[in-house]
């Protein structure tokens, strides 16, 4: 009798082998389940140092010993950082656009697409209209997580079918050059679903054609891959891009009187892997990435004194130096 194969599992390599080495051998541990239960969540320190793994003081996640801190955007001790560098990623990449650009809005679908009111919560009286924004109704949460689980795939085609049809028209329009999507960035709403904000460069006349036809791709093709409304208002108005920076901040996190930052719901809930995206074409001119910005952080450390080598490769340290005292980045030789 010839025995059954078995479907290779490739995806999350490195997720099991660290799930092993805790113990937790044909475990599966959802992005929920994680944040409520970490992996090894009944172990004391020293069986987690005995395996090589610490706890996170703020989060309890369980870390290597060989990382120093907690680099979580949902962990307390680390949301602040997370989005503080997040919002100088955004401004500094779009300064280095330099142009006009118009925001648009994709929202989640409503009540007819089964994103239906949760009425236990609503604090209205039963004849009043719902409102997630102004009167903080909240939709059923089942019906929420499943369409929040889903979108991200769902976004990735509707964004890959309406930038092909925004290319195709731009071609036959004679022009080898075309426009594109600079920074997209998820927002949690008030209902408790997310919804994006799509930045699209507006300088040249090519770009100008291929937001339009890119934004008319979205607003037809929203409905069939899940999403609701699409906002094509501001491509009549175009604006600065460091303008609309300063608007995608406040998704994130606001200014407190005393100078520190107060994150919102939005980087302290999880279920979004990639919240802020940034396309690779302004990161290679601005030199400006997440990672690049944790250079900084060890050079400045090292400048300090906290301790005797930064052990950074040349060309991250000339970067990171560069963003730590705020000068150009050179760009990089072929």
């Amino acid at each position: 009798m010839r025995a059954e194969k078995r479907p290779t599992r490739v995806g999350g390599a490195g997720r099991s082998r660290y799930i092993r080495s805790l113990g937790l051998v044909g475990a599966f541990v959802s992005r929920l389940g994680e944040l409520k239960h970490p992996p090894g969540w009944w172990l004391d320190e020293h069986e987690l140092a005995e395996r090589g793994y610490k706890r996170c003081e703020s989060c309890g996640q369980v870390l290597p010993l060989t990382v120093s801190r907690c680099r979580r955007r949902v962990c307390p001790s680390y949301s602040a950082i997370w989005a503080r560098d997040t919002l100088r990623k955004t401004r500094e990449n779009l300064d280095a656009y330099g142009g006009l650009v118009a925001m648009t809005t994709v929202t989640a679908p409503g009540q007819d697409a089964g994103l239906v009111w949760d009425r236990s919560q609503c604090r209205h009286g039963p004849d009043e209209r719902c409102d997630g924004k102004r009167k903080r109704c909240k939709v059923d949460a089942g019906a929420a997580q499943r369409w929040n689980d889903l979108s991200r795939d769902w976004w990735r085609k509707l964004n890959r079918v309406a930038k092909l049809r925004a290319d195709r028209a731009i071609r036959r329009l004679g022009s080898e050059k075309k426009g594109g999507l600079l920074v997209y960035e998820w927002e949690l709403q008030g209902r408790g679903v997310w919804h994006l904000h799509v930045v699209i460069g507006m300088e040249t006349s090519i770009e100008r054609a291929w937001a339009i036809e890119y934004v008319r791709g979205l607003r037809e093709l929203a409905p069939r891959y899940g999403f609701g409304y699409v906002d094509a208002k501001p491509l009549h108005t175009p604006q600065p891009a460091k303008q609309v920076s300063g608007y995608l901040s406040k998704y994130l996190a606001k200014r407190r009187e005393d100078g520190t930052l107060e994150v919102t719901e939005t980087v302290r809930t999880a279920g979004r892997t990639l919240i802020n995206y940034v396309t690779p074409n302004l990161t290679a001119k601005s030199g400006c990435t997440m990672r690049a910005l944790r250079n900084a952080r060890i050079v400045w450390a090292w400048r300090e004194g906290h301790f005797s080598d930064h052990r950074l490769p040349e060309w991250d340290y000339v970067v990171a130096v560069c963003l730590l005292d705020r000068r150009p980045v050179p760009l990089r030789g072929p």
